[in-house]
């Protein structure tokens, strides 16, 4: 009867103890495919934004091609006001839309006249009021962009290096289960 009493205190005493199950606690991956999913819908944004800029700049280099050939000034002027309107429309910058507008103003007393147009005036005005503003945008834009990618590529460097150390502790596990080693 003792020995049952002892067997059975031992037995109760060896329940109450909590069962220890080890789990590993990886860092959930799903958050960083979330963040990559921000991330790509943040991209479709800023790409439309750069086309758009880069569209404005193609536009006033347009113009100002127009305006570089003064053989036929009315072909060339008319041809320079339809490229700085396009661009206007396209609705750039500030700096950029402050330019073409004031660009577009002179093109337009440049149509009232045009064989008295002073043709390196009106492409000196492009330049700097229109023209390098909205190259500065595309410039400061590719930076940031430059920049970015320059992120991505170290955080696929974190990644390969995590995924190269989970691989090689699972297959230390493997190998320590297999006995070989």
């Amino acid at each position: 009867m003792r020995n049952l009493l002892l067997l059975l205190l031992c037995s109760v005493s060896l329940s109450a103890q909590p069962v220890r199950s080890r789990k590993f606690v990886a860092p959930f991956p799903g958050t960083a495919e979330m963040a990559i999913k921000e991330s790509s819908e943040q991209l479709a944004a800023v790409k439309e934004t750069f086309e758009k800029d880069i569209a404005v700049l193609t536009h006033l280099r347009n113009a100002d091609a127009a305006l570089a050939d003064a053989m036929q000034p009315d072909t060339a002027i008319q041809k320079a006001y339809e490229e700085v309107k396009a661009a206007r429309e396209i609705c750039p910058e500030f700096l950029v839309k402050q330019g073409a507008i004031k660009m577009e103003q002179e093109l337009e007393s440049a149509r009232r006249s045009p064989m008295s147009a002073d043709f390196g005036r009106l492409r000196s005005l492009l330049r700097d009021e229109a023209l390098a503003p909205a190259s500065r945008v595309v410039v400061r834009d590719a930076s940031h962009l430059e920049a970015e990618t320059l992120a991505w590529l170290r955080v696929q460097e974190l990644i390969s290096a995590h995924v190269r150390a989970l691989s090689e502790l699972a297959s230390a596990g493997l190998q320590a289960a297999e006995g070989t080693k």
